[in-house]
């Protein structure tokens, strides 16, 4: 198996949603490869393993939410980024707009841009569309060049169809490039194998004169005590001291040692390929902890902050009863002033009522 130390990456695409973030990482995984999908943590995250110039190397891709529900998460997402992919869509000139408000939120997290691409995708839709609805290639260039210029970052431009499949692997192959600091890339990616050389032996199993062995491939018999000279091999009806029983016998050996050689290979590459399985789950694994434990911490303070806002609250509503309680007595104190005032009057009004009946009916 190959001793060499396998690379790991991390890397994040950004950008507003329906840019085709998505749809560009799946494009690159193709069939076959495990995803980790967590949509209500606002990260999806998969991995792809490849050889670069004869090294193994992983890349893990977090694919972060763009939605203003996961601002406050996005500063743990940016964390040990070796790699960031920018994209917007041609059709959409506002997700080019705001492409800028991303380097520069990424830039606050991460303070030193590792590599980044700035990636143009959906170019299949350039020729349904209006010119002036687009996006042209030298906005694109020249916003990446303005990048590269101020933030002192290494940014370079390329413009993808998710849909085609245009420049898909050219833009992970020129970030793993980057990554990496080499200047000539050789990707190839395929699921990485583990060769081992067996020498093939020419075996003579049959002779028509006798042969004398030589001294690297004489097998060893047993002592003339145990044995004896005269005795006949069932198989063969020769001697047991007979050149060409040994002769066989080392071509017996020798096959023996083919079949033995072809089954190590075959119990080392199922050993390989069980290990980078289980070290892909691991990762998988690693990744969904880290992600739950950023999302636990981040619920935590919000559970703070609600019983903050809990304890404010409640103290709130306890004076506002307690004022309520106080209005009521006082406006029911009122109520029943006003209500004895209007019986107080309504009995001098029937008082004078009767005096003026009682003087009518005198006279």
């Amino acid at each position: 198996m190959s001793g060499k130390i396998r690379r790991q990456f991390k890397v994040c695409l950004i950008g507003d949603g329906y840019v085709g973030k998505t749809s560009l990482r799946r494009k690159y995984l193709r069939e076959g490869f495990k995803r980790s999908y967590i949509p209500t943590l606002g990260v999806d995250f998969a991995q792809k393993s490849l050889i670069y110039k004869g090294s193994p190397t992983n890349l893990v891709i977090w694919d972060i939410a763009g939605q203003v529900a996961f601002q406050n998460l996005r500063r743990r997402y940016y964390e040990g980024s070796s790699g960031i992919i920018l994209l917007y869509s041609v059709d959409d000139r506002s997700s080019f707009d705001s492409a800028l408000k991303w380097i520069v939120e990424a830039h606050g997290f991460v303070k030193d841009l590792p590599p980044l691409m700035i990636v143009a995708n959906k170019t299949d839709l350039r020729g349904t569309l209006r010119q002036e609805d687009i996006v042209t290639t030298e906005e694109g260039e020249a916003f990446a060049e303005s990048v590269s210029q101020k933030l002192n970052a290494q940014a370079i431009f390329i413009e993808t169809s998710a849909k085609t499949g245009k420049n898909i692997d050219e833009t992970f192959e020129t970030l793993t490039k980057m990554m990496i600091g080499d200047d000539e890339p050789e990707v190839v990616s395929q699921p990485v194998t583990h060769e081992i050389s067996t020498s093939q032996t020419a075996i003579k199993t049959e002779s028509t004169a006798p042969t004398s062995p030589t001294p690297q491939t004489t097998i060893a018999t047993e002592p003339a005590d145990v044995k004896s000279k005269n005795e006949i091999d069932p198989v063969t009806l020769l001697s047991s001291d007979s050149e060409h029983l040994q002769e066989e016998q080392i071509g017996l050996a020798m096959t023996q040692l083919q079949t033995l050689r072809a089954e190590l290979k075959i119990s080392e590459e199922e050993l390989a390929s069980t290990l980078s399985g289980l070290e892909t789950d691991m990762l998988n694994l690693k990744n969904t902890v880290h992600v739950k434990r950023i999302m636990f911490e981040h619920l935590k303070e919000q559970l703070k902050t609600t019983r903050e806002e809990w304890s404010e609250a409640y103290e709130k509503y306890t004076a506002t009863e307690k004022r309520r309680k106080e209005e009521f007595a006082q406006r029911n104190k009122q109520i029943e002033e006003l209500r004895a005032r209007i019986n107080d009057v309504g009995k001098r009004i029937r008082t004078r009522v009767s005096d003026l009946d009682m003087k009518k009916m005198s006279e």
